[in-house]
């Protein structure tokens, strides 16, 4: 099978309207009619024995050990396998043109995926994204082969083969091998979750190590502030400092109370977007306003640059101006005094990027990979390191994940500066302009 093209778009999440209904799309009735190859057990052999061994030393690595011994078993152009994420599939492993979409999520209402698991059952899709348009890629996903994986006898996850060609179909020999391939599926995401929930409670031991610490200082704020207004002699001066110690550490403490509760909530896929359609310019642009006495504050060279046109996007407002008021108010903080902060809104094809960038400490390059997780693995970087939970950024990442989007950042090191870019896809009707 000769190589496909390198893929020059992905958006696992990419909104759009199906054009087509899922009958149109199934052709697993052709499986039965095809030609099926004769298999090739020696070389079946070799990959199952290879992928015990990554089982027995390396096991968190399986999944993807699987999914590239798919493709080498199948031909396939890509391959993967999907585990639930709270109400999203994630892609636990992909290997092929797609590789790098590794960790993507795709909701679980706008998936194949759900589709396998609720049936129980293979399925076969052509051109899946006229029913799903979350697959609307380039090169197309043409064939799709996906089988469920289980657990405690029930269906759980799926493995599945991707061709982005005319000149390949998968059959029956196909399917035999993955069948087989989620059996080691089952077993690697539950070795997977047993490494991930023993990680999981050791955050969260630090997380409420942390968050009792970073609750003293308010709370040790309050408290004297109190104090000072049971005095019998306290002046008003005195009374309106302790009421404006009170507020803030107040505002500070439930800044603290809602980031954790966030990201807990996201985490466990409580958390639901009231989307609609929303001018990314109006949110920048409030939020850039919004942030104007502490920029002020900090005599900060300002530049703003949305462009002179509505941006539309399918988004909650509320959360998307979290979103944007965290990477302002991050570059904000930690810009010196008569630094540079800038924020701009630059379409790139069908996504949007808010870059954030500024003239501040910046972010050691061994961290930057860290530093949208919950609490960075307890390594605070420069832009972590203020009187939070280091919360703030894992949720940027989370949120903007949730509307389909990613972040990234980029900094050439300490005291050089940092530049945030998060990609948004449009409203599948932009305006014209």
């Amino acid at each position: 099978m000769g190589a496909a093209e390198e893929p020059i778009r992905h958006s696992p999440a990419h909104p759009a309207t199906p054009v087509a209904t899922l009958d149109d799309v199934d052709i697993q009735s052709e499986l039965e009619a095809r030609p099926r190859r004769v298999p090739n057990l020696e070389r079946e052999h070799r990959a199952l024995l290879a992928l015990g061994v990554e089982m027995a030393n390396r096991p968190g690595n399986m999944l993807q050990k699987l999914a590239e011994l798919a493709i080498e078993l199948c031909g396939a152009h890509t391959a993967g396998v999907s585990v639930p994420d709270g109400a999203a599939f994630r892609w636990a492993a992909v290997a092929g043109v797609f590789a790098p979409s590794r960790g993507a999520t795709v909701p679980r209402d706008a998936s194949p995926d759900d589709v396998c698991i609720v049936r129980n059952a293979t399925q076969l899709m052509y051109l899946a994204d006229r029913c799903f348009p979350v697959l609307l890629t380039e090169p197309r996903f043409v064939e799709m082969l996906l089988v469920p994986f289980h657990h405690d006898g029930k269906p759980l996850g799926t493995v599945w083969l991707v061709t982005h060609t005319e000149d390949w179909r998968f059959d029956k020999e196909d399917e035999r091998i993955v069948r087989e391939l989620s059996h080691f599926a089952s077993a690697g995401w539950q070795l997977h979750t047993a490494e991930t929930l023993e990680r999981s409670n050791r955050r969260k031991n630090v997380l409420l190590a942390t968050f009792g610490h970073e609750l003293r200082n308010p709370i040790g704020a309050i408290a004297a502030a109190a104090s000072v207004l049971q005095h019998r002699n306290v002046t008003e001066q005195a009374a309106a400092q302790a009421m404006d110690v009170i507020a803030r550490q107040s505002r500070h403490m439930a800044r603290l109370v809602d980031e954790a509760l966030d990201i807990s909530r996201i985490e466990s896929g409580q958390l639901q977007l009231n989307r609609r359609t929303v001018d990314l310019r109006t949110v920048v642009s409030e939020i850039v306003e919004a942030h104007g006495p502490q920029i002020a504050r900090g005599r900060h060279s300002l530049t703003v640059d949305l462009g002179n046109h509505p941006i539309l996007i399918d988004a909650d407002p509320t959360r998307l101006a979290q979103v944007v008021a965290k990477l302002v108010d991050n570059a904000t903080t930690y810009t010196p005094e008569e630094g540079n902060v800038s924020v701009a809104l630059v379409p790139q094809g069908d996504q949007v990027e808010l870059i954030v960038t500024h003239s501040g400490m910046g972010i050691p390059p061994e961290r930057a990979r860290r530093i949208f997780d919950p609490i960075a693995e307890v390594e605070r970087t420069p832009d972590t390191s203020s009187g939070g939970l280091g919360l703030g950024l894992a949720l940027v990442k989370r949120l903007t994940e949730l509307h389909g989007g990613a972040v990234d950042v980029v900094s050439r090191g300490p005291g050089l500066g940092s530049s945030y870019k998060v990609r948004l896809p449009f409203h599948s009707e932009q305006p014209n302009g």
